[in-house]
């Protein structure tokens, strides 16, 4: 019998409420001040880009802003990763370029996991592997290619930019 009471009061009884705001308000400065805390700290590791390693662009996204003059010498930035297996497939293919194009493009490429690249990757605010960016002598980007390409579609992009 008494085991039933017991149970039953445990269902039935309900905290007073001051207390479990008091409770609740102190978890929620708790939670706050450790967050803080490992923001703040001069010593907590930094990252070295916002790549997410399992975004890697199977398809191709192409992202291009039509321009009557541009400046020349045009620059390919590729933003890549030694992990990523579509990086791999397309790095002949960017060298293959390189031999085309080397005396009418410049060619840049980035490790999004070196510290070095950080920069470079949040300027260019890349976000996935691989990435190139096609700048003009300006700097301003003419487009954005997200994902595996093919050598004849790059090629004719490079071709049309550096007349």
């Amino acid at each position: 019998m008494q085991r039933a009471t017991l149970g039953a009061w445990r269902l039935n009884h309900k905290p007073p409420r001051g207390r479990m705001r008091f409770v609740g308000a102190a978890l929620a400065v708790g939670v706050l001040l450790s967050t803080l805390g490992c923001w703040a700290s001069p010593t907590a590791p930094q990252p070295v880009a916002t790549i997410n390693p399992f975004v890697t662009f199977e398809t191709t996204t192409i992202e291009e802003t039509e321009y009557d003059q541009v400046a020349q010498p045009i620059t390919l930035l590729e933003f890549y990763a030694e992990w990523c297996a579509v990086c791999k497939r397309t790095a002949p293919l960017v060298q293959r370029l390189r031999k085309e194009f080397g005396d009418r493009v410049i060619f840049a490429s980035y490790d999004v996991d070196q510290p070095a690249s950080a920069e470079w990757v949040r300027a260019y605010r890349v976000v996935g592997v691989p990435t190139y960016v096609l700048l003009d002598g300006k700097q301003t980007v003419l487009a954005r290619i997200s994902g595996a390409f093919d050598y004849a579609t790059m090629r004719a992009r490079l071709e049309r930019y550096t007349r």
